[in-house]
């Protein structure tokens, strides 16, 4: 009967193939074995649903926990330096590439690292990049925080995809977390879908901002010649600029002889709306043209003659059916009930 486990011993490192119950341990953990292939579709399809920076931070994280996992593995099996001393054969067995700590210093806590044909420069040449992987360095830089029990983090320094026969990667103590990663990523997101969020609210609050404008002051032609628009609301200076600017133009366009002001919709007046009003009445005067005021209810009334302002000589009527008769009366027109035909 064939052996149903195959063992392989490479220097130290044991790699052990139970056939009948489908494992592959390396010395002595459970591990898998992939394609490059299978791995660069791995890391495309993290990209496609997550996006370039998303996908970044998803590596980072886990080559650093990866790389954390892998210390506390083997550093209760041997001292630091040992442990140091083996990594090369390690992942050099394990198909990870070429691996060679330049140097190491326990006091300043700092690691220079050379990798050469690693799998992620395998990787990347296959999907056509430019920029060195994240993964691998990341795990370094977890590898040698859990060693030293400090936050350490990576700097690369040569990137062999770029033409250099190796890539070089510092590892030294720093601030910078997979946490802090995340949670800066977390935050870029938030203010991402805030400012495109307050984009959609700046350009919905302009459409709205121009539909009241064309709705709030209409100026709205009743006969030849003679046009109304209702003040409605509250008036600030640029509402009653726009007001004004609109008054003028359709009635000059309309070659208007009368603009009948509707106060109808008007409760209060202020000072300032009274100003507006009397700029009005004086830019259509110089036009030529003749104003008159109309539903005046008592209670404008009485805020009009408190004011400083005069009206004195400016007509009004309490109904727009008043002042759209005064307007044709000054116009010599008058509006004539049609007489019904007798009928044999």
């Amino acid at each position: 009967m064939k052996n149903p486990k195959v063992s392989v011993k490479v220097d130290t490192n044991e790699f052990i193939w139970d056939k009948n119950e489908g494992l592959f341990t390396f010395d002595g953990a459970p591990a898998l074995l992939f394609w490059d292939s299978a791995i660069e579709l791995f890391f495309k399809t993290i990209e496609e649903v997550s996006g370039s920076d998303v996908s970044i931070t998803v590596f980072e994280a886990t080559g650093f926990r990866m790389g954390h996992l892998v210390s506390n593995y083997y550093q209760d099996r041997f001292d630091i330096l040992e442990v140091i001393e083996q990594y090369k054969d390690i992942y050099r067995n394990a198909g990870w590439g070429n691996v060679e700590i330049v140097s190491f210093s326990l006091e300043e806590k700092k690691v220079i690292i050379r990798l050469k044909n690693s799998w992620e420069h395998r990787i990347f040449q296959l999907m056509d990049r430019e920029q060195s992987g994240v993964l691998l360095p990341s795990h370094w830089a977890g590898v040698f925080s859990g060693l030293l029990k400090e936050n350490m983090w990576y700097k690369i320094k040569k990137n062999q995809l770029m033409g250099h026969d190796y890539e070089e990667i510092e590892i030294t103590v720093s601030s910078t977390t997979p946490s802090s990663n995340i949670h800066k990523l977390a935050r870029e997101k938030e203010q991402q879908r805030i400012c495109e969020l307050e984009s959609k609210v700046e350009e919905r609050t302009a459409q709205l901002t121009s539909l009241v404008k064309d709705l709030s002051s209409p100026v709205i032609p009743v006969l030849d010649g003679i046009l109304v628009i209702p003040l409605i609301g509250r008036f600030t200076e640029e509402r009653f600029e726009e007001l004004i600017e609109k008054a003028l133009h359709e009635f000059s366009r309309r070659q208007a002889s009368h603009l009948l002001i509707d106060l109808t919709g008007m409760n209060q007046f202020d000072e300032f709306t009274i100003h507006g009003l009397e700029r009005l009445i004086q830019a259509i005067g110089l036009l030529g043209g003749e104003c008159t005021l109309v539903g005046v209810s008592p209670s404008l009334s009485i805020q009009f003659i408190k004011s400083e302002i005069s009206l004195n000589t400016l007509t009004s009527f309490s109904t727009l059916q008043h002042g759209v008769q005064y307007a044709l009366e000054q116009s010599g027109l008058e509006i004539v009930k049609k007489k019904k035909r007798n009928t044999l």
